[in-house]
């Protein structure tokens, strides 16, 4: 096989590459490599040009995924997920646009299961966790139509920073602040409100008396006393905490909850009535985005 038969542009950078790697990976190339050559093209070293109009940065990183495909197996950074959907449509990459998406789609699930999985332990478990890497991929799946992945991950946006911080911008680690357009302003400072009104409504059983302290409660007046200080301030008075959202019930209780309540005011009645509140803010997680319910929700082609 000829080795660097072919010279590569994008801007003022020169990549030497092998023709045939280029070809058998995309559909593009290997169309373009058919086409007959002009007599008097300019070349470098008796290798034809091909002048690309995409970024330096953004060829480097796709060549370097044709060239070590392995390089990244666990985990891909943000910039070269990004290089892989948008060059990978362009170019006819399938296998490129494929492990893209199946990446978003891994750590920022549609169901509630996998959520606990992954999204849960704050965690991404194919994506490098680089800072802003969430503003980052906020973005990249509104621009390339990774709709089914946008609840979880604005949902983690809100969960992680502060609407000033989203709307500042994120540092990242180059000095250089992910940020997000106004339009997504917009759309988080809706969904914060929407959940903010959710959990209030929601988890108004806290105020019934009957309901905690529960019939066979073992500790009237410790429940009673525990119902009142920590629970109703915690999720209904303070300003609302996404945590208890999605947050398994464990999690919620670490501390405020589970350590303070009976166990037969906790299994027979706060823990049911908790996941059960918790499980419908997960089938309206992409309505409080202004998305369509997961059912309908769907990715664009």
């Amino acid at each position: 096989m000829p080795y660097g038969d072919i010279i590569i542009q994008a801007e003022s950078t020169q990549f030497r590459v092998n023709r045939d790697i280029l070809a058998r990976h995309s559909s593009v190339f290997q169309d373009m490599f058919l086409l007959p050559q002009p007599p008097n093209e300019e070349t470098v070293d008796g290798c034809h040009i091909v002048h690309l109009s995409d970024s330096a940065t953004d060829v480097h990183l796709l060549l370097a995924a044709f060239y070590d495909p392995y390089h990244h197996k666990v985990k891909r950074p943000v910039k070269l997920i990004a290089c892989m959907l948008r060059l990978g449509n362009k170019y006819e990459v399938a296998c490129f646009k494929e492990d893209a998406v199946s990446r978003i789609h891994h750590d920022l699930p549609t169901r509630l299961v996998n959520w606990d999985r992954r999204c849960a332990t704050g965690h991404l478990d194919k994506i490098e966790p680089t800072g802003g890497v969430l503003v980052d991929l906020l973005n990249l799946a509104y621009e390339t139509g990774i709709y089914t992945s946008i609840p979880a991950l604005a949902f983690r946006c809100l969960h992680v920073y502060s609407l000033e911080r989203l709307f500042d911008g994120i540092e990242r680690a180059d000095g250089s602040r992910a940020t997000i357009p106004d339009s997504t302003k917009v759309v988080l400072a809706l969904a914060l409100e929407r959940i903010q009104l959710f959990q209030r409504t929601n988890f108004a059983w806290l105020k019934e008396d009957d309901i905690i302290p529960c019939s066979s409660c073992k500790s009237r007046t410790k429940c009673a006393k525990e119902q009142a200080l920590m629970v109703r301030i915690e999720c209904l008075d303070r300003k609302v905490d996404l945590s208890y959202t999605l947050d398994t019930w464990s999690k919620a209780g670490q501390g405020k909850l589970v350590n303070h309540l009976c166990c037969a005011c906790e299994e027979e009645e706060a823990k049911g009535m908790y996941d059960a509140e918790r499980k419908k803010a997960w089938n309206l997680l992409p309505t409080f985005f202004g998305l369509p319910a997961w059912a309908e929700l769907k990715d664009a082609d």
